[in-house]
């Protein structure tokens, strides 16, 4: 599953390179929605098959923070920083902004929470609207963004709200997946669920996909493990139809939404194979590791490798794509060692405290785990406008 995450955050990399590389693995988009199924299984792994927090929301969601805003306000003081001594254009932003956009992106910028729905608002006649679309603004409000790729974090969060009092209760999950399900139909039907930002930046129609990811957790992953006990190398099995599933989803000739479509089910089937796989193997979940960090640092590599190298970007664009990609496997390293592998050993006191220390939790699309149980998911991921 580590090595799986990290090729899907490589794929919102490739995507925002430009140059025709969004073409290769899974694309941004997809590589998103992938994620929400990940996650989905990874904290209902978390919520319903360890006790770290059994009647403690507060520290469940305590955890989630850890995880996420650290590495995040580290990407965005950089990128800040890295505007001021350019002095580019983003500041001219905000002055062309009245001043309640103002404050919504700054909010943003520092609460995460408000990023994905940045994505519905425009500015008219000088003023913060509801647009239905970022593309519907006399002023793009996305560019106002410290960390642009961050909404989905947004999205992220807006599940792990709400997860605590549904992922427990089968009832309510499968109520919650069939009401995200109809209202997805309905927005297509209308034609509103077929444009950017309703295709896949709408939290309502997105929990379908965190949902699925969690009853793969619980229905599949049990029968899995049996299975596993008669067929040893299955997970390796799973793990490897998967891996080559994204190097070749381009490749499948048919309805580009169908195929999306099958792709989403073909994670959801397989993923407690890849969870399998994690857990035998440390490589893995250490690839993994990468996932979240390079998915919110790679932006900023871009920016700058933009900046150093632009001749380069030019004349010699694969090698200037190598050179950023490595940059941004560089960076996130750098990311983990100095912020997240410190802060894992706060988080795992949170998690043990209170509660018997029966399983470590493989986390989000961003946990972590110091033993070989499968960390977690990186979070979210998507295109940037």
């Amino acid at each position: 599953m580590g090595f799986l995450r990290t090729l899907l955050a490589l794929s919102v990399v490739l995507d925002h390179l430009g140059g025709g590389y969004g073409d290769h693995l899974v694309g941004g988009r997809l590589a998103v929605q992938l994620f929400y199924v990940i996650s989905g299984f990874l904290i209902s792994y978390v919520l319903t098959a360890t006790d770290h927090y059994q009647g403690a929301v507060g520290k469940f969601y305590a955890n989630r923070a850890l995880r996420l805003f650290p590495i995040y306000l580290a990407v965005a003081a950089l990128t800040l920083t890295a505007h001021i001594v350019s002095g580019g254009s983003f500041f001219r932003i905000y002055a062309s902004l009245p001043f309640s956009a103002e404050l919504f992106l700054v909010i943003s910028n520092i609460i995460i929470f408000g990023q994905d729905w940045l994505m519905f608002f425009g500015i008219r006649d000088s003023a913060l609207a509801f647009t239905g679309s970022f593309a519907n603004s006399d002023v793009p409000l996305y560019k106002g963004l410290l960390v642009p790729q961050a909404w989905t974090l947004g999205v992220e969060m807006s599940f792990y709200l709400v997860a605590p009092f549904v992922l427990r209760s089968p009832r309510r999950l499968l109520a919650l997946l069939a009401a995200s399900l109809v209202l997805r139909a309905v927005l297509i039907a209308t034609g509103i669920g077929r444009s950017d930002p309703w295709t896949y930046r709408f939290f309502p129609t997105e929990l379908a996909l965190f949902l699925i990811g969690s009853l793969s957790h619980q229905v599949l992953l049990p029968r899995m493990k049996a299975w596993t006990q008669r067929v040893k190398r299955l997970p390796e099995l799973g793990t490897g139809i998967l891996f080559l599933y994204v190097l070749v989803h381009f490749s499948v000739g048919i309805n580009p939404t169908v195929r999306d479509g099958l792709a989403v089910l073909l994670f959801a089937a397989l993923l407690p194979l890849a969870f399998l796989f994690q857990s035998r193997h440390r490589l893995d979940k250490a690839i993994g590791e990468l996932s979240y960090p390079l998915y919110i640092c790679h932006m900023l590599v871009i920016m700058a490798f933009s900046w150093l190298m632009h001749g380069l970007q030019e004349q010699q664009p694969m090698l200037f794509a190598a050179m950023a990609i490595t940059g941004c496997i560089g960076v996130s390293a750098v990311l983990n060692y100095l912020i997240a592998d410190p802060l894992e050993r706060l988080r795992s006191r949170l998690r043990s405290a209170g509660g018997r220390d029966t399983a470590q939790p493989a986390g989000d699309a961003r946990p972590r785990s110091q033993t070989a149980t499968p960390a977690q998911p990186m979070g979210t991921i998507r295109r940037v406008p």
